[in-house]
């Protein structure tokens, strides 16, 4: 698995719900998971399948 880049693969859930697809296609692309994040805690992991 390749290393976090924490300014790509951590997203607050605002800007997920906002751009959904474009991260789904970032995470297939690059098959690394990205956490979602609210109020600046971990809430949850989307990963490639």
């Amino acid at each position: 698995m390749s290393r976090i880049h924490f300014d790509q693969d951590i997203q607050p859930l605002s800007e997920f719900r906002a751009g959904v697809t474009s991260f789904i296609k970032q995470i297939n692309e690059t098959r690394r998971p990205l956490v979602i994040t609210q109020r600046g805690k971990g809430v949850a992991v989307v990963l490639d399948v």
